[in-house]
């Protein structure tokens, strides 16, 4: 994986001129591309063993970066909109923004394994990864808390389980200073335990998973929610 990174990185992009060299290109960029799918796959079938899921987000975030730095730059060029002519080029930046999306999406879900603050997933993001659970068998659950505008969903698999907290308001508007965030509080079903979440307006927050690392995991009992 490093290898592949590493050669693409040392590609440059003066030569999308020369067709074979930039079919090489092409060729390294779709060994990464389909790094990123071992990745997401990995982790989908194999959820509850927490190692293998610190790798997955280690491997995903190299991409992630890789991918962020790969921008065309028409500064670099004399004749900037010739080298944008090239059908090649065009599918080159092409495909690294759709796989920047996956990647976006899947280091986003995961980092909350690693150990990280995860500002969450939009419902486009969630709408994208939705279909890849239910293809690996996770079960999606809509959890019966009652709460004014956000739901409560667990995702599961074998030993694994993720909760989400879903604000149903709408996305924020930054242009007119709209956020829709909410303040959840919730309490769990062992010693009166619970916690405090801040969503933005459409997005999915975990706010607790389990593996074979993190045993841990409880039944949300009551919660309540306030606009900020």
């Amino acid at each position: 994986m490093k290898k592949v990174l590493f050669l693409l990185l040392f590609i440059p992009i003066s030569v999308f001129s020369q067709n074979d060299v930039f079919d090489e290109s092409l060729r390294s960029l779709d060994k990464i591309n389909d790094a990123l799918l071992d990745c997401m796959a990995s982790f989908l079938e194999f959820p509850e063993i927490h190692s293998n899921t610190i790798k997955v987000y280690d491997q995903t975030l190299e991409i992630k970066n890789f991918l962020k730095d790969q921008r065309f730059n028409p500064l670099a060029y004399e004749n900037p909109q010739a080298i944008w002519s090239n059908p090649k080029v065009q599918r080159y930046y092409k495909k690294v923004d759709e796989m920047r999306v996956y990647a976006d999406i899947f280091e986003e879900l995961l980092r909350n394994f690693k150990g990280y603050n995860s500002a969450g997933l939009s419902q486009a993001q969630m709408s994208i990864l939705d279909p890849f659970f239910r293809r690996f068998g996770w079960k999606i659950t809509l959890l019966n808390i009652d709460i004014k505008d956000a739901y409560f969903y667990e995702y599961e698999l074998k030993g694994c389980k993720m909760m989400f907290i879903k604000n149903n308001l709408p996305p924020a508007d930054y242009n007119n200073s709209i956020y829709n965030n909410i303040e959840v509080n919730f309490t769990y079903d062992y010693l009166g335990t619970g916690g405090k979440y801040y969503v933005g307006g459409g997005k999915y927050r975990i706010i607790q998973f389990k593996d074979d690392k993190n045993p841990n995991y409880y039944k949300v009992i009551k919660a309540s929610s306030e606009r900020k």
